[in-house]
């Protein structure tokens, strides 16, 4: 799997935030992520898995699953939950704390596969202060006053998208449901979610069907802007919760980019912006 951008705006961005810190001595150079876990970073060390409370079965876990073909990205990945009922599953980056408060840009990509009895919850990414130990449902339940959970939804409990995507910020929703089903179904394809947060209380966000697989249809929905208070997210944990109810899924990541602020850090992201959200293409094995 490749986890690069076709455009390179971004790129010159951090390579000016780069330049800014590298002129203060005093200053860190910033976290820059790159996790491929359906190649080198599969089984990574930097990851640690947290089992989900009630019976989570075998979740999270690292998948090498032959019924996923290389155009699905490859059979290895990281599989928060199996398509069994009733699990939870969360898996934390352990290499680093960052300021999320500060501005950052991550994307990462996802797959969900395996649908049964309709195909539920959902997944999430979180930045949340209670460390690698948090056990987590998609919205954020259980992550202390706060936290930001970018949740893709895949089940409708009412009022909600059958597959959409959600924000939460310190347990209130963002905004409403932004229905997904527009840029194609739900199993199968990959896509990618990419964020940008200015350090002012912005965040955009962009999901993007990558059309990857077989006959499959390819879009985004455009930069989402939403307004999320981050002012007291400083020491923060970032990673993912899959969940599975009656109704049950695979969701497995893919691979992750990113580039963060260590704790503590005042660096200002210059140039990313939402020039940041840029179209990806997987390369096919």
């Amino acid at each position: 799997m490749a986890m690069r951008s076709k455009f390179a705006l971004l790129r010159v961005g951090l390579l000016a935030w780069g330049t800014l810190l590298a002129g203060g001595a005093a200053e860190a150079g910033p976290i820059n992520l790159n996790l491929d876990f359906t190649d080198a970073d599969y089984f990574s060390p930097l990851i640690t898995g947290v089992h989900g409370a009630g019976d989570p079965g075998t979740s999270p876990s690292w998948a090498n699953d032959p019924g996923i073909n290389n155009d699905y990205g490859g059979p290895t990945r990281l599989r928060l939950t199996s398509n069994g009922g009733g699990q939870r599953g969360n898996a934390w980056y352990n290499g680093a704390t960052v300021e999320a408060n500060a501005a950052w840009n991550a994307e990462f990509d996802f797959q969900i596969t395996y649908e049964g009895g309709g195909g539920a919850d959902g997944l999430a990414f979180h930045l949340q202060e209670i460390g690698t130990t948090a056990d987590t449902f998609i919205q954020g339940q259980g992550l202390g006053a706060n936290f930001l959970s970018v949740v893709i939804d895949t089940w409708d409990n009412g009022g909600e998208c059958a597959f959409g995507l959600d924000i939460y910020n310190n347990g209130a929703q963002v905004g409403s449901c932004f229905d997904l089903s527009g840029i194609g179904p739900v199993a199968n394809n990959i896509y990618t979610a990419v964020m940008t947060y200015d350090g002012l209380g912005g965040l955009a966000v962009n999901v993007i069907n990558q059309g990857i697989v077989p006959g499959g249809t390819s879009g985004e929905t455009g930069v989402l802007n939403y307004t999320v208070d981050l002012s007291a997210l400083n020491t923060a944990t970032l990673g993912w919760s899959g969940q599975t109810g009656g109704a049950a899924e695979n969701h497995d990541i893919l691979g992750m980019t990113g580039t963060f602020v260590p704790e503590p850090g005042t660096g200002v992201l210059l140039g990313a912006g939402l020039v940041g959200l840029s179209w990806r293409r997987r390369r096919r094995a």
